[in-house]
């Protein structure tokens, strides 16, 4: 599937604040280290954000954020929005077709003007999601996970397919308020929207540019991109898609800096690892998920990215001196609390450089800072704690490692 791209231009209406502060705005910032800070926004650029807290005006660097929460009045919610179209650089935009155009569609969006959108920067487009059957969401999770070279994916009610869904490749053509044309089987067939599931586009040919971050709206949208400037009122936004967005502070949700300087562990394949048990052979590590491959949770906050293992492990990384610092929430998994006893220990080459002592199944997780500075490797170990692995889930939750500061 061949699509062309163009540049556009849309403006949102938003709630302004600048570098004269028109209302007050709390700020809360999460640094690479997984430090928290903020208050009372004083101002923002593309490289630093001033925040005021009890008198005290503190200004950071862009570089050592990992995000930015803005505190604003909340949006109220959305009228029902027959469309969500998710990008290939990031994020998604809500909105309701408005007519066809040459390898696109034109949307009236949540954000404000009428949006011009190419098929080529789509992932995957969705219709009033809130009513699929099962079969649909797993159709489409499994579309959007494996797409495919060339071919789009039509997911179509159908009375006659297994579950009520029939998902059709070919090539999208067009798409309109109340349908469009899809091409397979070389025939080109008319589509009615209110049978259609969703769209998921073909594979694109280059996988999409990293965007430096990530802006979410209060209104649920999102777009990633670049912060280009702050300029009296006005925050200007350039998104992946070379769209410019210009909004008030008041409107934003956040900001995720997609920052080079962090290196997730389940990134890296690790050097080497083993598990022995007491009572059990040993359980491979899992990423992003608890040893028993289920969503990883401490202290009932959910962690997307992390190291699961059972005592006794331990995990060897090559890092040849490139970081600074190791940063994780240590803990065990909420799944086997208030059980598990165990001891996180943290190697630089063959020197002890942290030891968590004991924690148990009744302590909350730990957040923790580690410098790695110069160091060849590094090894995570967990050890049992009482003679025993009985429950043992262990967490390296939001397991990260940071490059030091570029030299200017």
């Amino acid at each position: 599937m061949t699509h062309t791209f163009t540049k556009i231009g849309i403006t949102i209406a938003c709630v302004l604040l600048g570098a004269g502060r028109v209302c007050a705005l709390d700020v809360t910032l999460t640094n690479i280290d997984g430090s928290i800070g903020g208050g009372e926004l004083v101002g923002l650029s593309p490289t630093s954000i001033t925040w005021k807290t009890d008198g005290d005006t503190t200004t950071t660097s862009i570089e050592d954020l990992a995000s930015i929460s803005f505190h604003g009045k909340r949006s109220e919610p959305a009228s029902d929005q027959p469309c969500v179209l998710y990008f290939v650089s990031g994020g998604h935009v809500s909105g309701t077709i408005a007519e066809p155009m040459r390898d696109g569609m034109k949307l009236e969006a949540r954000v404000g003007d009428q949006m011009q959108i190419l098929f080529a920067s789509l992932k995957s487009i969705t219709i009033k999601q809130n009513d699929w059957p099962t079969e649909a969401r797993v159709r489409f999770n499994e579309a959007v996970d494996h797409p495919i070279t060339g071919e789009d994916i039509l997911l179509a009610k159908s009375e006659k397919a297994a579950g009520g869904v029939r998902a059709i490749r070919g090539t999208l053509l067009e798409l309109g308020p109340s349908g469009g044309e899809f091409r397979f089987n070389n025939r080109t067939r008319r589509i009615k929207l209110n049978r259609i599931y969703a769209v998921i586009l073909a594979a694109p040919a280059t996988p999409a540019r990293p965007q430096p971050s990530t802006i979410r709206l209060m209104n649920g949208d999102e777009f990633a991109g670049t912060l280009v400037s702050v300029e009296e009122d006005t925050i200007t936004f350039m998104t992946g898609l070379n769209q410019s967005i210009s909004c008030k502070v008041g409107e934003l949700q956040s900001l995720t800096i997609n920052n080079g300087r962090i290196v997730f562990l389940d990134t890296l394949s690790p050097h080497s690892h083993s598990s022995k048990g007491i009572v059990h052979v040993g359980w491979p590590f899992r990423t992003n998920r608890n040893v028993f491959n289920q969503p990883m949770r401490m202290d009932a906050v959910a962690f997307e990215r992390g190291i699961g293992v059972h005592a006794r492990s331990e995990i060897l990384y090559r890092l040849d001196g490139e970081y600074e610092t190791f940063a994780a929430t240590i803990g065990l998994d909420d799944a086997v609390r208030p059980a598990g006893s165990v001891r996180f220990k943290i190697l630089a080459d063959d020197r002890d450089i942290y030891d968590s002592t004991l924690i148990t199944g009744s302590d909350r997780a730990k957040p923790i800072n580690v410098s790695v500075k110069g160091a060849t490797w590094m090894t995570l170990i967990v050890e049992t704690a009482d003679g025993a692995d009985i429950a043992d889930w262990a967490n390296w939750g939001a397991a990260r490692l940071i490059k030091p500061k570029a030299q200017s």
